[in-house]
């Protein structure tokens, strides 16, 4: 978190980025949601403005930006509620019940930033898709998360990180961690700060670009470029998300996709699978232990779940003066459920799977949008992965798109009314 930012400063910047945005919207609502992708695609999440409380709110750029787009975006005509929705405004009321209950720097520091993120990127997502339509949307976010995924490569090759550049102390920007590596190579990460925030996020856009309004070959080029970019992050979970989405869509999807054309995406994502595993096996036979040992540790999180309260913060987390988090015996839970359950209470985390059964019906029945698809192939990371950096802004942002879409298949058509023909009745005719 950057220090000695004033909150003059802070807020003067983020007036700044709504008027802008405000400008853009009146004039082409387009440009500013692909302003604001942008923003959450190419900087960092420490990249942004603090606004004080003792130095525990801080609003990345990103935020700041889906916020105000999504405020600006209003009015929304025949915006329909959605059960999601009522799920959100949920976590946020067990989240500030956290500051009634729980030590209030522990609860600043750990819970408003991250729903911050949360209700950004869900708005954004919601109003936008229900303003511009899940067509744009979709092509959007497939190309820019093309571009993404190209850089992701080029960083790979080359092994330079051009987003390491933006760091400084006392400046709007935080100071970028070491960038890391597996098995002696280094694992791709682009503006996301880390490997697996953006294997999972290119995994979350590439079904998608797979649905989106452009000719076939240039989708299945553009997951091609995903699939390879994330393969380059040596991020397990985001490699098996991304071909989990895939051929969730292949399987589901049936009125987007010809036989013809799920054939083709069946056979191209074996052919690159493939292609990519005995490299990507290599690397990971390379690191040893490491991937093992952090398989293992995953695993050892389960219990944890037996310390949750009901509602609020679990006894066994610590905040140190220093403002160190633990856990119990662990430093951090590299699984968001099991983190939301020790962080806001075991209702919440019932909340969360009861949703995520509920799109899982969905997909069963038949009646999920492409993006309820991409957020159900989720599943796995959820269960392996927190929701870090600009991936919980992604993952968010994913779930309002379907809500918005889900909530759009449920308006009903309008069709003509039947019209018999009239016979007029003549006397002289008879």
């Amino acid at each position: 978190m950057p220090a000695g930012v004033h909150p003059v400063l802070a807020l003067s910047l983020a007036l700044v980025i709504g008027v802008l945005l405000l400008i853009a919207a009146h004039r082409s609502p387009r440009l500013a949601v692909t302003a604001t992708l942008c923003a959450l695609s190419f900087t960092p999440v420490w990249v942004g403005v603090g606004l004080g409380f003792n130095g525990n709110l801080f609003l990345p750029l990103a935020t700041v930006t889906s916020i105000a787009c999504a405020a600006v975006l209003l009015p929304v005509r025949g915006f329909r509620a959605s059960a999601v929705d009522a799920l959100l405004v949920f976590l946020v009321v067990l989240a500030a019940s956290s500051l009634l209950t729980s030590d209030r720097s522990l609860a600043l520091s750990f819970l408003i930033t991250p729903f911050t993120f949360f209700v950004g990127g869900y708005l954004f997502g919601r109003i936008a898709t229900a303003r511009l339509g899940l067509d744009f949307m979709t092509r959007a976010i497939a190309a820019i998360f093309t571009i993404v995924a190209v850089l992701a490569i080029v960083e790979f090759v080359t092994g330079f990180n051009p987003f390491v550049l933006l760091r400084g102390n006392g400046s709007l920007f935080a100071a970028w961690g070491q960038l890391q590596e597996r098995g002696g190579l280094l694992r791709a990460e682009g503006a996301f700060g880390h490997s697996i925030a953006l294997g999972s996020s290119l995994a979350l856009a590439a079904p998608l670009a797979l649905a989106s309004p452009f000719r076939f070959s240039i989708r299945l080029a553009m997951v091609a470029i995903m699939a390879v970019a994330t393969a380059f992050t040596f991020s397990r979970i985001g490699i098996i998300c991304l071909f989990l989405g895939v051929a969730l869509c292949v399987v589901l999807v049936r009125d987007r996709f010809s036989r013809r054309e799920r054939g083709i995406i069946a056979a191209g994502s074996i052919a690159i699978a493939l292609a990519l595993l005995p490299f990507v096996s290599r690397v990971f036979l390379e690191a040893g232990d490491e991937a093992s040992n952090s398989a293992d540790y995953r695993g050892e999180l389960i219990p944890l779940l037996e310390h949750a309260n009901l509602v609020g913060f679990s006894p066994i987390v610590h905040h140190s003066p220093t403002g160190q988090l633990s856990f119990g015996d662990y430093e951090s839970i590299d699984s968001q459920l099991v983190l939301t359950a020790l962080t806001t209470g075991s209702l919440a985390l019932v909340a969360v799977v009861i949703a995520l059964v509920a799109a899982v019906a969905l997909c069963l029945r038949g009646r999920a949008s492409i993006a309820t698809i991409a957020v159900v192939a989720q599943i796995p990371a959820l269960a392996t992965v927190a929701l870090i950096t600009q991936y919980s802004i992604m993952l968010w942002l994913v779930v309002g798109v379907a809500a918005t879409s889900q909530a759009l298949q449920r308006v009903p058509v309008e069709r003509p009314a039947l019209v018999l023909p009239h016979f007029r009745y003549d006397r002289r005719l008879t």
